[in-house]
């Protein structure tokens, strides 16, 4: 079996024991395996397991869904630019939001060269800012010292009907300045009240909101995009003082029901609590972000 055929792609890999493993794997030579891991065969890594050679029974790559990849994309262009920086790298650049990450970041293609990232290094510098944000579709080899994440994209499988929701709350279009407020409450603490007051602005101009009201206070919030049959649900957020009163639940209801035909999706930290919430609903991860940070690359 070739396996180098599957290197940096997302798989299913089907073991003689009868256990599987899926998601998006590297492969690594027998001489690599045995300087770094002490085992001397080829090998496969799906997230943090290593797989040998001769344990592998068949394997089956995983297309990533185009429809929701398409639409991510599209939805990303509202506010940044994608251009070419070098070999393995393409530069994201948002100029009315320069100190967002997640606008102003770098995607990789392949494992950067050392070159390469110093030379993003120093682009940032010049601009002067703080961080250097890299993502990808698969782990890098060499993180270079960086802080990593990942982000999953979760698709709803099945019809919300079961869910349990507060009868009380009234889904409406907020106002600008009561979405400022509970923005600024959530987030202004940590990231800081300009930053919170920017970021706000910048999405209020672009994307539809819907907001939960408990009679006239505004208790949770959404923003959503649709394009090509698909919605993007973001921006989830709950008032810390209204919590655990199903809010959140009764939100993401009503943006199924709104979305209609179109398939419903939304983005989770893989290692946050929200998670769990979503895969109780029925959301199911079909893609992944690998995200490398530092926020101060002095």
């Amino acid at each position: 079996m070739n396996l180098t055929a599957y290197d940096n792609k997302k798989i299913k890999a089907f073991l003689h024991d009868g256990n599987t493993f899926e998601g998006f794997c590297i492969h690594h030579s027998s001489e690599y395996c045995f300087s770094e891991f002490g085992i001397d065969a080829e090998c496969l890594q799906v997230c943090d397991y290593l797989i040998r050679d001769e344990e592998i029974q068949r394997i089956e790559i995983i297309a990533p869904p185009p429809s929701i990849r398409s639409t991510e994309e599209e939805m990303a262009m509202i506010f940044s630019v994608k251009r070419s920086f070098s070999d393995h790298l393409k530069r994201w650049e948002d100029n009315e939001l320069p100190d967002k990450y997640d606008h102003n970041c770098f995607e990789y293609s392949a494992q950067p060269a050392q070159e390469e990232f110093e030379r993003a290094l120093d682009y940032q510098r010049e601009r002067g800012d703080k961080f250097i944000k890299l993502e990808g579709d698969f782990p890098l080899v060499n993180d270079f010292g960086l802080s990593s994440g990942v982000t999953l994209t979760m698709q709803l499988s099945g019809k919300p009907d079961g869910w349990t929701i507060n009868d009380k709350i009234e889904i409406r279009e907020p106002g600008y300045k009561e979405i400022r407020e509970i923005e600024l409450k959530h987030y202004g603490p940590v990231y800081g009240e300009d930053f919170a007051f920017r970021n706000m602005d910048h999405l209020f101009e672009y994307m539809d909101f819907r907001g939960a009201y408990m009679g006239d206070k505004l208790v949770g919030a959404y923003y959503f995009y649709s394009s090509n049959g698909y919605t993007c649900v973001d921006g989830l957020i709950v008032d810390e003082d209204w919590r655990h009163r199903y809010i959140a639940t009764t939100l993401l209801k009503h943006a199924v029901n709104e979305a209609g035909e179109n398939v419903v999706f939304l983005h989770a930290d893989k290692d946050d609590t929200p998670r769990e919430m979503y895969e109780k609903l029925g959301f199911r991860e079909v893609d992944r972000l690998y995200e490398y940070l530092s926020t101060d690359i002095g």
